[in-house]
């Protein structure tokens, strides 16, 4: 995420019954494999969600990757089937 579009990764969790979202923004020094974080925090959780939710923002060649991307999203979606995916393609490109 870091190295290709400079944006952090965002994480949010909670547990059942908890009543603050902890939620982290940090990005991965990727030669150190060290994080560095920006913003840890306890939020108030008034509608009881509960999970994690990860928000990583790639930038790439989609023409060229798009099979390897999906395959590796259905990989995951088997080896995790309590999981939810949401896949989100933005594209800059001109309508």
């Amino acid at each position: 995420s870091k190295m290709s579009t400079g944006l952090p990764i965002e994480i949010k969790s909670s547990m059942k019954g908890q009543n603050y979202i902890s939620f982290c923004r940090l990005d991965i020094d990727i030669h150190k494999n060290v994080p560095h974080v920006h913003l840890h925090e306890k939020r108030e959780n008034k509608d009881h969600w509960h999970g994690a939710e990860i928000q990583v923002i790639i930038e790439g060649n989609w023409t060229t990757h798009r099979s390897r991307i999906l395959h590796y999203m259905r990989q995951m979606a088997v080896i995790t089937p309590y999981a939810q995916f949401l896949f989100r393609f933005l594209s800059d490109a001109a309508d």
